[in-house]
């Protein structure tokens, strides 16, 4: 199990640096202010996970090379899309670890706290993905 909140983790580094490209690549049509707030819930969450995991003999490194590659990389190869496109890339990327970490804090039988906060945050990100997603067809 604290091997599961070890890979979310580390998805938190991915989403850092994915974020923080965003961010430096934006125009004010990619809101660079959304990516500010969604980099805030990933470093908050990345915080309160590495201060909790080496309690439970999972040590944590505030950075990940393989991770920070990653969510560049990944970031760099979306940011050419149009909003629409790059929000509708993100719902169907997102949508399997919001899942994931549903079905996780639903059966873990340890460190429910964790687990739920992973949820939690996941979903947040989700959610919101959905709901510009909504905002798009509405104005469309």
């Amino acid at each position: 199990m604290i091997k599961q909140l070890h890979q979310a983790y580390l998805g938190e580094l991915y989403g850092i640096a994915f974020f923080e490209t965003m961010i430096n690549a934006a125009t004010p049509d990619h809101k660079p202010e959304v990516w500010q707030q969604l980099l805030q819930v990933e470093i908050i969450t990345a915080k309160l996970l590495r201060d909790a995991l080496p309690k439970l003999g999972q040590p944590c490194e505030e950075f990940d090379q393989h991770m920070h590659d990653k969510g560049v990389q990944d970031a760099q190869k979306w940011q050419h899309l149009s909003w629409s496109e790059l929000i509708d890339t993100m719902v169907d990327w997102v949508a399997p670890y919001q899942l994931t970490y549903h079905h996780q804090a639903m059966t873990a039988t340890e460190h429910q706290t964790l687990f739920k906060l992973v949820d939690q945050h996941e979903s947040c990100i989700y959610d919101f993905l959905l709901a510009e997603q909504r905002m798009m067809s509405t104005h469309s």
